[in-house]
């Protein structure tokens, strides 16, 4: 453990993108306590009328996950791209952020409506939001890495063989487009299921 708090210490950039998820999420968390009451009645009358779906069996599991892998898809392939280009290091960083607030926003959601017992469902129901996270936090990390590295390359004219840094990120991309494929099968198919059961 201590290893691992030491390599983040010393990696800048891990440093930062830990800081603005756990910042935040945080900011997340909070938010929905600081909305009126009518945004609260919507937020809980959104997640009863999403649970009574599952309840229902009411679900279009196909347009469910059509809307999950198109989504996570656009957002691995922009944020990979992002990547190649110097710019796209704050949109990536907005990105996660963004990704980050929601989990939170999801969080708290669940215990407006459920209150303490609702803690199971808060952790599934959140969870795709979670393991997006993760995975935009790695993808993000490799991306804004190979930006700074083509940054240093056409202005402080560091020379680096390029072939294997581009496999390497081509293979990154490949691996993170399937990773959104699986965490939208869990989405759209899998939650309703676990729900269900609970």
């Amino acid at each position: 453990m201590k290893e691992l708090i030491n390599k983040v210490k010393q990696n800048k950039l891990l440093f930062i993108l830990l800081i603005i998820i756990i910042l935040f999420t945080i900011l997340g968390i909070l938010f929905p306590s600081l909305i009126n009451s009518e945004n609260k009645a919507l937020i809980k009358d959104s997640i009863e009328n999403f649970m009574a779906s599952i309840d229902k069996n009411n679900i279009d599991y196909i347009s469910a996950f059509i809307s999950s892998i198109t989504n996570n898809i656009i957002v691995t392939i922009l944020i990979w791209i992002l990547g190649i280009s110097i710019i796209g290091i704050p949109i990536i960083l907005i990105s996660i952020a963004f990704k980050s607030f929601l989990t939170g926003f999801s969080i708290t959601s669940i215990f407006i409506t459920y209150g303490i017992k609702g803690t199971l469902i808060a952790i599934v129901y959140t969870l795709p939001n979670i393991i997006n996270l993760l995975g935009s936090f790695l993808l993000g990390y490799y991306a804004i890495s190979f930006s700074i590295m083509i940054y240093k390359s056409v202005f402080k004219k560091e020379t680096r063989n390029w072939q294997p840094i581009v496999k390497r990120y081509l293979k990154i991309g490949i691996f993170f487009i399937i990773f959104s494929i699986i965490v939208s099968i869990i989405e759209s198919y899998l939650i309703p299921k676990i729900l269900l059961f609970i």
